[in-house]
């Protein structure tokens, strides 16, 4: 299993996830003790795949590791299944403003503990948010991976034994 270093990379695996310097460069890259995985805007696109899960797993746990709360995971996720039961189209200014509420919840935690975790969450949610927005007749589609992508994360932070 790889050594978190809450000093290096920004909260980041100390397997250099993030690069070198305090900006991150490159996709983010987390995994298990057998693989490790760099974000892929595919999952979100054109479906989950094993890699996604590999991806989900290593993060998840990261984030335990981060201090990230499943509470705070599940604040997003709340909202994303909320706009899922609406439909997508219907609820597509309410994802638009998921990007600004991540924003505001990421800084609020930095604030409040520290926490590496809830930049690094925003970080990834970002990329997966980008990856759905296009407006295309597939949006329901991309936005139905990009449940299951975070439903992914939150069940690996808390078989990770992520606290509430």
């Amino acid at each position: 299993m790889p050594q978190y270093d809450q000093n290096k990379n920004r909260g980041a695996y100390s397997s250099g996830s993030y690069g070198s310097g305090s900006t991150p460069s490159g996709p983010p890259t987390y995994g298990n003790e057998n693989k490790k995985v760099s974000f892929s805007a595919d999952w979100i696109t054109s479906g989950i795949t094993d890699d996604a899960i590999i991806f989900a797993e290593g993060f998840g746990e990261h984030l335990k590791g981060a201090n990230f709360t499943t509470s705070q995971i599940r604040n997003v996720f709340g909202e994303i299944k909320r706009i899922q039961m609406a439909g997508f189209n219907n609820g597509r200014t309410d994802f638009l403003l998921l990007k600004p509420k991540m924003a505001y919840a990421a800084r609020r935690a930095q604030d409040k503990d520290r926490s590496t975790g809830a930049t690094d969450f925003e970080r990834v949610m970002k990329l997966a948010h980008e990856a759905v927005k296009a407006r295309t007749e597939h949006d329901e589609v991309r936005f139905k991976n990009f449940c299951d992508f975070i439903e992914a994360i939150l069940a690996y932070h808390k078989a990770a034994g992520g606290r509430d």
